[in-house]
């Protein structure tokens, strides 16, 4: 498969400058939309704060494949800057931990039955693991990549991947891309005060 001309035929690739203007653009608009937001650095700040706007809005999947996730505190803080509500609007975020890509393989398939906004962190992350074959990973991540977007057809989702400099990386981001409708590209620079509005 040429993931390179898939990418160039079916993406519009904004890239963000040194002001984190876009994150705007990580609220799906409809379903059958995949939007892919590459990260530069891990972006905590922003994340927690989309986090807090998602949950301000109803429930919804977070699908962490990555080691970080804001610690509660953080999170009760941001929300509590919304509303006083804090612990009934934080029951609105349904978290799953996948451990392995075949465990984010069965989160996706079961995600697909609930239909609620999905939002995956670090989706990458779990095939960076050498003691899985490389072509098991690569065939666990095409069935994932497949999942996501049938997922996106009926819900909203939201993905994000973080930039690394691995091989592992370079070999499976097209992959993720390729079945993405926007790659929205953040630089170092944020200003998290900008995101707003960001889902349903």
């Amino acid at each position: 498969m040429d993931t390179s001309s898939t990418i160039l035929r079916s993406l519009q690739v904004i890239e963000g400058s040194d002001r984190l203007y876009a994150i705007e653009r990580a609220r799906p608009s409809r379903p059958g939309y995949l939007l892919l937001v590459k990260t530069v650095d891990k972006e905590h700040e922003i994340i927690t704060e989309l986090i807090t706007q998602w949950v301000l809005r109803g429930t919804f999947y977070l699908i962490a494949g990555g080691e970080w996730l804001p610690n509660h505190d953080d999170l009760r803080y941001s929300v509590y800057r919304y509303t006083t509500a804090i612990e009934e609007t934080l029951n609105n975020l349904i978290l799953a931990r996948p451990f392995t890509c075949f465990q984010l393989l069965d989160l996706l398939m079961e995600a697909g039955k609930q239909n609620k906004p999905v939002l995956i962190l670090d989706f990458l992350h779990l095939f960076h693991d050498e003691d899985v074959e490389l072509s098991l990973r690569h065939r666990v991540l095409d069935q994932c990549c497949q999942y996501t977007k049938r997922l996106s057809l009926s819900s909203l989702v939201a993905v994000f991947a973080p930039n690394v400099s691995t091989e592992a990386y370079r070999r499976f981001f097209p992959v993720l891309a390729a079945v993405a409708d926007e790659i929205l590209e953040i630089g170092k620079h944020k200003e998290t005060e900008l995101i707003q509005d960001l889902l349903f």
